[in-house]
């Protein structure tokens, strides 16, 4: 069963806005903070934080 809190509607150059309840499960955003999506066993996760280059 899917738990959806809240949807978006893609633009036609692919860009999204986050939704305020999204925004305040990440402990808000912020211009210029980064959002990090991730797969595992098939899903598609969003978490907040930057990819750091070794």
């Amino acid at each position: 069963m899917n738990h959806h809190f809240a949807q978006v509607k893609v633009t036609t150059r692919k860009q999204i806005a986050v939704p305020k309840d999204v925004q305040k499960k990440l402990d808000g955003l912020e211009e210029g903070e980064y959002l990090l999506f991730y797969e595992e066993n098939g899903r598609i996760y969003i978490k907040k934080g930057a990819i750091v280059e070794r």
